[in-house]
């Protein structure tokens, strides 16, 4: 698993210039590096310049790459030519305004999004990330500039109305085979936080992360492996929200366990070893390299029958396997030789078909 970047989003239209700088300067000390802008219900062209130019510009100061959530009414408004109908490409006004990307929230033709890709700016253009019949591959057959696309997916502030796991995959497909940059929102969980509407239901891409703490949001998505920019879709995510989500950024899963009543320190002790998945784990069970290397006795406890997500600790019953720390993927009766130790948080469940061979891991409890 690799580090993804990290973005968060303002909505200038209903916050305070000094309440966005702080969140910025939050936000870059943990590692943050890119800011989502939404321009579609913005003012006229002298109004955008006049709220946005000094918090972009401080934004660059801070070293974030500057993304602007854009469609063609507000081309229209703002009297910008994006259209090679209409004579000459002219995105001078997002140059003045320092942006870096342009996200088409309603898609333009084939032609003319490789048309855009070609700014005299330098400016990269952002496709829907979620168009499951290869949109980007007919952008690029029209000679889009393949160093000047990418994708992202679409948040959804209505409940019910974000996009199903099934259909993620298949949306990202395509840009994981033409091997372009892809992004995908989480949402914070902080009941203050809003986004560009006035439906305040979080602003999640996947429909199952709506209610899920942030940091188990990113963990689903770098261990996904194809997401390469995770954002926080609504403002403002607390502190301990920017903080984990940091944390969770990481080339090492860690799950939230609840240890079972009782847990002798031995065994906490061997679950707070650096654990990897065997290359060889099962369907039922995922199995670790390095906790039998631990020469100390696993007596009998808690051998109670096993669910999805118990953490397992074979006793001395199992012969050669005892010690070795494992989550189970499955159901299992228990014969007695198996210690249920702990519990995973019941949304992490959801991560364990992504733990592959030698993906490193650990628990927090």
């Amino acid at each position: 698993m690799q580090k993804r970047r990290l973005g968060i989003s303002l909505y200038p239209e209903r916050s305070t210039f000094e309440q966005d700088v702080a969140y910025l300067e939050k936000a870059a000390k943990l590692g943050f590096d890119l800011l989502f802008i939404a321009l579609l219900g913005a003012g006229d062209r002298q109004q955008t310049i006049d709220r946005y130019k000094p918090l972009l510009a401080k934004a660059k100061e801070l070293g974030f790459e500057i993304e602007a959530d854009v469609n063609p009414m507000m081309f229209e408004r703002m009297g910008i030519n994006a259209s090679f109908f209409h004579g000459p490409l002219d995105l001078s006004f997002f140059t003045e305004l320092q942006v870096d990307i342009l996200r088409l929230d309603l898609g333009l033709n084939d032609m003319e999004e490789a048309f855009l890709s070609k700014n005299k700016e330098g400016i990269k253009i952002c496709v829907n990330g979620c168009n499951t019949q290869d949109h980007v591959g007919h952008v690029l057959a029209a000679g889009g500039d393949r160093d000047m696309i990418l994708g992202c997916h679409n948040y959804y502030p209505h409940r019910y109305t974000g996009v199903s796991l099934e259909h993620f995959e298949k949306g990202s497909a395509p840009m994981v085979k033409h091997n372009l940059r892809l992004q995908a929102f989480v949402t914070s969980q902080n009941p203050e936080a809003f986004g560009p509407w006035p439906v305040t239901e979080g602003l999640p891409t996947l429909e199952m992360h709506r209610d899920w703490p942030i940091e188990i949001q990113v963990g689903h998505y770098v261990m996904m492996g194809y997401v390469n920019d995770i954002i926080i879709a609504n403002a403002y995510a607390t502190d301990a929200e920017l903080e984990a989500m940091a944390a969770a950024n990481s080339t090492k899963i860690m799950f939230h366990m609840t240890p079972a009543e009782g847990l002798p320190e031995s065994m906490k002790k061997r679950l707070r070893m650096n654990l990897s998945v065997r290359g060889d784990s099962g369907e039922w069970i995922i199995r670790t390299l390095e906790s039998r290397m631990l020469r100390e006795a696993t007596e009998p406890f808690n051998t109670v029958d096993i669910q999805p997500g118990d953490v397992l600790i074979d006793n001395n019953l199992y012969g050669q396997y005892a010690g070795e720390v494992q989550i189970a993927r499955k159901p299992m009766k228990n014969y007695g030789k198996t210690n249920v130790v702990g519990h995973i948080d019941p949304r992490e469940v959801e991560l364990l078909p992504y733990m592959k061979g030698s993906t490193p891991f650990g628990f927090n409890f």
